[in-house]
């Protein structure tokens, strides 16, 4: 299992140690539509700012493309849309030169591929080539993604009482 999930199961669960598996589970339904009541307001509130991606998506976004104003592009495929780019040195970090193609979208820094975002690499070749930066984000920080997501509702339960008995 990803760590990630099971750092999420985790914090659902903080706190519900040693209880009875009937208290902790009603404990885990209670948290998550807790959980997904929050995030679809939020959704809503990045709406109406409107915000094109998750919060996530943006800081990253803006971060990167200030970050791509001191980069350097060396057009070096426009079939493939591939270039190289060397960074501007800063705080002892920089002039390291990395390998982008737009086609497969893809950077050798790997932080295209890992976070599904533009890094300052790609965005940088992206203006040099004309090609719309906002567009190589993934699917998955739409906010209309997001709002589908959390948009899920969820039944209350009823007291074992109501409970039609199982046919084992």
């Amino acid at each position: 299992m990803d760590s990630k999930v099971l750092e999420c199961i985790n914090g659902v669960l903080k706190g519900a140690r040693r209880l009875p598996v009937s208290a902790l589970v009603e404990i885990t339904l209670e948290r998550i539509v807790h959980y997904f009541h929050v995030r679809a307001i939020k959704g809503h509130k990045m709406i109406q700012n409107n915000q094109l991606w998750t919060d996530f998506a943006c800081k990253s976004f803006i971060s990167w493309q200030q970050k791509a104003v001191e980069h350097t592009v060396t057009k070096y495929s426009h079939a493939q849309q591939s270039a190289s780019v060397v960074t501007k040195r800063q705080n002892g970090h920089g002039i390291n030169t990395h390998v982008v193609k737009i086609a497969n979208r893809e950077c050798s820094c790997g932080k295209w591929n890992q976070f599904g975002i533009p890094c300052s690499h790609a965005q940088k070749v992206c203006g040099a080539y004309n090609i719309s930066v906002a567009s190589m984000v993934k699917d998955y920080y739409d906010l209309m993604a997001y709002n589908n997501t959390y948009s899920k509702h969820f039944e209350p339960v009823q007291s074992e009482d109501y409970w039609d008995d199982p046919n084992f």
